[in-house]
């Protein structure tokens, strides 16, 4: 059996890696366009997100993916309050929109790169599929243009330190920041060669080290990088001082075998990780882990 490679721990690092929230200022918006609404926003939809990407790559915009689910009526309540508005077309002039069942494979496989669990969903990425904004639940309009118009002009500003920064000069903390930044957004590849400098930088203080080498090691799963992944953790378990993120990342090493479909070891490693921390904060999770790889109980 294979399993999602994504590990549980990645959802305790987001919220370490995460910064503080953004300010939910109600943006000011363009005026609203007289055209008859034709199409959702008046705007041409790709039909399936490759397209989406490639339009977007193509005119310099962002992607715009709504995910649905058939007999879903908060999908069809948040299209009802969504289309008919002017406001809707002035947001996508700089978006490729595109719909996405999010029971298709193409939605399953975002959905697991994004996290999204529920209909209705919005998800708005660059063209490398960095996460501009998500929304998942719809309560009102106003709420999401709220919410929409907010994030972008955070991520904007984000991406424009993104592209000003020398990687190879980055002081340890802003590599860290910005690195953790960029994987929470899933883009792990851009997020890469930020945390490895911070890793990397002469001393470099265990505060920065260590949370680098926590979200790197992520960072190189999510690439499929699973020896480099290892051996990063594995460092990451040997110079420690902090004993939850020592358990942390004896959790995570013994999720790489997953990602290479072998259970077995996955499983060898787990039941080490019970013997070695029978009083872990995170003897609930390793146990779960235990019974999905072998379909019995194994709480002590």
């Amino acid at each position: 059996m294979r399993f999602v490679t994504r590990p549980w721990i990645t959802a305790l690092l987001l919220g370490l890696a995460a910064g503080p929230s953004a300010a939910r200022a109600q943006e000011q918006q363009p005026p609203p366009s007289e055209n008859p609404v034709k199409t959702p926003g008046n705007a041409l939809w790709a039909s399936t997100p490759d397209e989406a990407k490639a339009w977007a790559a193509r005119d310099n915009k962002l992607v715009f993916i709504e995910f649905g689910r058939n007999g879903c009526g908060n999908c069809r309540r948040m299209d009802v309050l969504l289309y008919p508005a002017f406001d809707f077309e002035a947001l996508l002039i700089s978006m490729v929109p595109v719909k996405v069942d999010l029971d298709s494979s193409h939605g399953r496989e975002l959905a697991q790169r994004y996290g999204i669990k529920e209909p209705p969903a919005i998800l708005i990425t660059s063209t490398e599929g960095r996460m501009v904004f998500l929304l998942e639940g719809f309560l009102s309009a106003p709420d999401f243009y709220e919410h929409v118009y907010a994030d972008i002009k955070t991520y904007k500003a984000f991406a424009r330190n993104v592209e000003a920064q020398d990687i190879p000069r980055l002081p340890a903390r802003e590599a860290l920041d910005t690195g953790a930044e960029l994987w929470r957004r899933s883009d792990p590849g851009a997020a890469l060669p930020r945390l490895k400098r911070a890793v990397s930088v002469p001393k470099a203080p265990p505060a920065v080290r260590d949370p680098a080498r926590e979200i790197l090691a992520a960072a190189q799963l999510d690439l499929g990088q699973t020896a480099q992944a290892r051996e990063t953790i594995n460092r990451l378990i040997a110079t420690t001082k902090d004993a939850a993120r020592r358990e942390r990342a004896e959790i995570f090493r013994a999720q790489i075998p997953l990602a290479e479909n072998k259970p077995q070891e996955a499983f060898a490693l787990f039941q080490k990780f019970q013997k070695d921390h029978p009083d872990s904060p995170y003897k609930q999770q390793v146990n779960a882990f235990l019974e999905r790889l072998t379909g019995t109980d194994k709480n002590p």
